[in-house]
């Protein structure tokens, strides 16, 4: 029997994976799940018939690397499934629920006449059947993803149907439209609407697949799922790639800057189709930019001749727009190391594109946790060919997010103060940093949920807490959930720790520690811990009791309540305690506080 690898590879052999080969992988996976192990447990609800989507799951779950047991519900039981508490779904404690509603099942026949009110009414109920839904999921601890509705194909009579409120067309898109606000914070979304459209809305809802087999789409389209339910996955699981490598010559440019000099590369409208569209997809990845993807190179290059090919008075993108430059004669695996060192990102976060296949291959080999993307030869298809893996899907903008390439590259400013400093002391000093540490507010809870799903480095015991999860947290009086924002001289990093207590007698327990990547080693942590005291004497405790739960990223946290003064109250190192009485001289930190 397969290996889970050998099943990734298998379906990593092509960009589009054949049925019959996703078939056949789908069930290796089964036979490998049955073996029991580390599994994901996943439960399929939907309003169709879900057995083929039930092996695309589990095939698309296996190229990210986990081995997930799939149950699927019978069809056309959805609600129940889910509302049930003794239902088969919850039997079997799904971790992940994924939900796959049909108009058909949804949409009450409404008269070509109704008004927009009767349509608003309507609406508004299925929002609440939905809710009911994900509070029944919720309560399970269940995360869940959710298919949009794919509009029928079908037109009635042309532009007149499109103006009618009452049309399945645009009762769908109100649908949709109202569920994505509803469920922010609580459902990841997969755009199932777009996924159709763009194969083809008549294609992909073909009737006589439903009809025959109450099948929603077209079995020859399955393949194209995949990467739509990776993203909608990763972005489930806190797994979002948020880091682009990008490879230089024939891949920001036209030809090769070092042979053909500024005014040899092809970029911009002189060059003709070619120039216009690396113009244009540089366009694409400045605005990846602006909504919180990292953007760094490496390349083989000398860096002083390199960085001339943003002078072209055509580029889009300038030397500074990169967080990271490393510009060597070393492979590119050893570059792409250098640079998730550098800020501080696991590989796992990083996306590479290069135009050469050798250098994709070698990375593939070396650094297998970096995904690859070939973007061909054609920079007219650059952009589609990086989009179509679904890497930067996210499901809302946070202020972090917008300010991320700000914060880089403030982060890039910061090390090169670092290199210049004498000692980390005087280093630490020069950051002027500012931090505020307060209990959450409403406006932090997205930031707040993003943070529990993506950090993994410093995570004291790795516990993901649910937006709806940390706002019941926020609500309780014996609980605090601790927000902590820094900016330093070179700028504001905004919201990037959080910590929740719970009051246990007359101990406050550590529930939850995070921190970002972007500001370890700055003595954040001790700040951090000198309010959380504070508090805990303004509320009347008198110990504090930390918790570590080892995981296989969070090692570098390992040794920070002893650091921080803690006494070990279990050999495994998992159980810490500090009296509330004992002198706060050693937790001295370079960070002072700023005003509300």
């Amino acid at each position: 029997m397969s290996s889970l690898n050998a099943v990734r590879e298998r379906l990593a052999a092509s960009a589009r994976p054949a049925l019959p080969e996703l078939m056949a992988c789908a069930a290796d996976i089964a036979a490998l799940a049955a073996e029991g192990g580390a599994v994901r447990r996943v439960a399929l609800a939907a309003d169709l018939t879900p057995d083929l989507l039930r092996q695309a799951i589990a095939c698309a779950i296996a190229q990210e690397g986990e081995l997930a047991l799939v149950h699927a519900t019978p069809y056309g039981v959805m609600r129940q499934e889910c509302l049930d508490g003794g239902s088969a779904l919850h039997a079997i404690a799904p971790d992940v629920v994924v939900l796959v509603p049909d108009w058909r099942q949804a949409l009450e026949p409404l008269a070509p006449q109704a008004d927009a009110e009767a349509v608003a009414a309507d609406t508004a109920q299925q929002v609440q059947a939905f809710e009911a839904i994900w509070a029944a999921l919720e309560a399970r601890g269940c995360r869940i993803i959710q298919h949009l509705f794919v509009p029928p194909s079908e037109h009635w009579r042309g532009v007149a149907d499109r103006r009618s409120p009452a049309s399945t067309a645009r009762r769908v898109q109100a649908l949709n439209e109202a569920l994505i606000d509803a469920g922010a914070g609580r459902v990841t979304w997969l755009e199932a609407d777009r996924l159709a459209a763009d194969v083809g809305l008549t294609a992909w809802s073909a009737p006589r697949f439903f009809h025959t087999g109450k099948l929603g789409f077209d079995p020859r389209f399955l393949p194209d799922y995949l990467p739509w339910f990776r993203g909608a996955w990763r972005a489930a699981t806190g797994r979002i790639r948020k880091l682009l490598v990008l490879d230089l010559d024939d891949t920001l440019w036209g030809g090769t800057i070092g042979d053909d000099g500024l005014g040899g590369i092809a970029l911009g409208p002189a060059h003709g189709g070619k120039g216009e569209a690396f113009a244009a997809w540089q366009q694409h990845l400045a605005g990846l930019a602006q909504r919180g993807v990292v953007l760094a190179v490496c390349s083989k290059n000398a860096p002083e001749i390199a960085a001339t090919g943003f002078e072209h008075a055509d580029s889009v993108l300038r030397r500074e727009d990169f967080a990271a430059f490393v510009c060597s004669w070393d492979d590119k695996a050893t570059g792409l190391r250098r640079i998730a060192q550098e800020l501080n990102l696991g590989l796992d976060a990083t996306v590479f594109v290069d135009d050469n296949p050798a250098e994709r291959a070698l990375v593939q080999q070396l650094v297998p946790e970096v995904a690859v993307v070939d973007i061909g030869t054609d920079p007219a298809q650059f952009i589609q060919r990086l989009e179509a893996g679904h890497w930067f899907d996210q499901q809302a903008y946070t202020e972090v997010d917008l300010g991320r390439h700000a914060a880089y590259a403030a982060l890039g400013q910061a090390r090169a103060a670092k290199t210049s400093s004498a000692d980390i002391g005087s280093y630490l000093e020069g950051l002027a940093m500012q931090g505020r540490a307060a209990p959450a507010l409403a406006q932090d809870l997205p930031r707040l949920a993003q943070m529990e799903l993506k950090t993994n480095q410093f995570n004291l015991t790795t516990r993901r807490y649910t937006q709806a999860q940390l706002l019941a947290q926020m609500q309780q009086p014996d609980r605090l959930v601790l927000a902590f924002h820094l900016k330093d001289r070179f700028g504001d990093h905004g919201l990037v720790g959080s910590l929740l207590a719970v009051r246990e007698a007359d101990a406050l327990r550590i529930d939850s520690w995070l921190l970002s990547c972007r500001v370890f080693s700055r003595g954040a942590e001790a700040f951090i811990l000198r309010a959380l005291v504070r508090w805990a004497r303004e509320h009347g405790a008198s110990t504090l009791v930390g918790e570590y739960l080892a995981s296989a990223r969070n090692a570098v946290v390992a040794d920070l309540y002893a650091r921080l003064g803690f006494a070990a109250l279990s050999d495994d190192g998992r159980w810490w305690q500090r009296e509330l009485a004992a002198p706060l001289d050693e937790l001295v930190s370079a960070i002072a506080e700023a005003s509300p």
